[in-house]
């Protein structure tokens, strides 16, 4: 999906209440500007298609929902947004979602800018994980090789500190750098000549990549992994 002028992005929201879709209606319409908004109670992917809306953005508050999205997902066309909001993902759930072309997995009491980064994400073709899925997704992986490894003794913090760390950008690595310098984002921002929201953009990107919980966490992975010059 491409950058839209005055193209409306049409978001296909399900919810169960009707009191929960008006709000999240709110959140997207806040996050976004001309952004058209169309509302059901049920993952269809008859109706995101009838809809011809282009972001799929669901609140999966039961385990039904959230096998809903996994079919919806598998079912879609390559161009389709889908963003899910739920709570504490079973890591399956989150590498199965991943798989199927999901875009973003960000918790159920997203605000206004987690939303924004998470349409922007789905819009561009990027994927955005709330730091829970990726949490979640380290502790898996680090269980695993746990039980493969043989005659060797680790504990969990080891395995979780020797996780192959996905590369950063060069953007990113010099947002990281300014990070380490103490700088907030609007700081950052104006530093590299960007918006505020593509500054916060990169740094969630950066937390996901070195499965970090904080920006203190990413700076002191970041010295210990040599992407930090001190």
């Amino acid at each position: 999906m491409g950058k839209r002028d005055d193209i409306s992005l049409r978001v296909f929201l399900v919810a169960n209440s009707s009191a929960r879709r008006a709000h999240l209606a709110t959140v997207i319409s806040r996050a976004l500007r001309n952004v058209n908004v169309i509302s059901d109670s049920q993952i269809s992917s008859a109706r995101f298609a009838a809809s011809k809306s282009d972001i799929l953005v669901a609140d999966l508050d039961t385990p039904g929902s959230a096998i809903a999205m996994l079919d919806f997902l598998q079912g879609a066309s390559s161009g389709a947004g889908a963003i899910a909001l739920i709570d504490d993902p079973d890591p399956a759930w989150v590498r199965s979602a991943l798989r199927a072309s999901a875009h973003a997995i960000i918790s159920r009491d997203a605000n206004i800018e987690d939303m924004q980064m998470a349409l922007q994400a789905a819009e561009a073709g990027f994927v955005l994980l709330h730091p829970t899925s990726v949490h979640g997704l380290l502790q898996e992986n680090a269980i695993a090789e746990r039980n493969e490894l043989s005659g060797e003794d680790m504990d969990h913090e080891d395995l979780l500190r020797e996780d192959i760390v996905e590369d950063l950008t060069a953007r990113e690595s010099e947002v990281l750098r300014l990070v380490s310098m103490g700088l907030g984002n609007k700081e950052i921002a104006v530093r590299l000549a960007i918006s505020e929201h593509t500054a916060k953009f990169h740094i969630s990107s950066i937390l996901s990549k070195l499965h970090a919980g904080s920006r203190t966490e990413a700076v002191s992975l970041g010295i210990r992994r040599g992407l930090i010059p001190i």
